[in-house]
């Protein structure tokens, strides 16, 4: 029972790794647009990654806020990268 108020703690500090529903780390770093420009080839797995969530049925308050940075960062490189061709 005293393990218990330490366990709790250590889930929302986020303690140790987990790996989401997509099989990606949750420890996946957050990424810029101007990144995504300057690595094309990182888009489309990070568009894959978008698409699995947001075919889930998982609320977007849920979502991981690094994965919804990446989405968001790697949609924008790629209109760049499309406008410069």
């Amino acid at each position: 029972m005293r393990a218990a108020p330490l366990t709790i703690l250590m889930l929302l500090a986020g303690c140790g790794t987990s790996v989401t529903s997509d099989g990606t780390d949750s420890d996946m770093p957050a990424r810029t647009w101007k990144y995504y420009a300057a690595h094309p080839d990182e888009i489309e797995p990070m568009q894959e990654i978008c698409r699995h969530w947001a075919g889930s049925n998982t609320p977007a308050s849920a979502q991981p806020a690094v994965v919804t940075t990446n989405c968001r960062a790697a949609a924008f490189a790629k209109s760049q990268l499309q406008l410069t061709k």
